[in-house]
């Protein structure tokens, strides 16, 4: 009984109401910059584990983004043998505006395993390729980050598509700016080429 009331104890105690109270507020921070995804200059980078071509998207009855997150379960039928669920209260965005017409969009994801963590739908129509926004960073470990704060793969060996010579990618990033475009491959998962604005 004596223990109860030892300086020990209240300490302890104490030290677990604070640890408690810095999680809380960690989660509530994260829960804000989550739902902030949405706008079309998040501020945050995503690591974007997937990049597909979509065949077609199959939305529920009253589906939409609220608050950057989908109010319902949304499923998108990647090819003949891969779907993709995106869970009611994941956070991204979609700007294909032709949704649900078949082969008109494409879909880069957060994943953790199959489920998916965060998500972006933006227009794209069938081919081996995408064209995404301009690389405006070189990243360690065969990562660049995109101007819409993806980061993304690189190939070891990145096509500069321009008329005018620039000696290397970081070069080409340089001169350009987020006024360039990039091209991903879809098989290759990576960035193959940029290619500068007409001059």
């Amino acid at each position: 009984m004596r223990q109860f009331f030892t300086l020990r104890f209240w300490l302890t105690v104490l030290a677990l109401v604070g640890l408690t109270a810095a999680i809380s507020v960690a989660f509530r921070d994260q829960g804000t910059q989550a739902g902030d995804v949405a706008a079309p200059t998040s501020g945050f980078d995503r690591t974007i584990d997937l990049v597909s071509w979509v065949f077609l998207v199959v939305p529920p009855e009253g589906f939409t983004m609220k608050n950057g997150r989908a109010n319902a379960d949304l499923v998108l039928q990647l090819d003949g043998t891969r779907t993709m669920v995106v869970k009611a209260g994941t956070p991204g965005a979609i700007s294909c505006t032709r949704l649900t017409e078949v082969a008109q969009c494409v879909v880069a994801a957060d994943l953790l395993g199959d489920a998916v963590l965060w998500f972006d739908i933006v227009p794209g129509t069938p081919g081996s390729t995408v064209q995404l926004p301009a690389v405006v960073e070189l990243l360690d470990g065969g990562w660049v980050r995109l101007a819409n704060d993806w980061i993304v793969r690189h190939a070891g060996k990145v096509v500069r598509s321009c008329p005018a010579e620039t000696s290397s990618l970081t070069d080409f990033i340089e001169t350009f700016g987020d006024k360039a475009t990039s091209t991903f491959n879809f098989e290759q998962q990576q960035i193959v080429k940029v290619t500068c604005p007409r001059l």
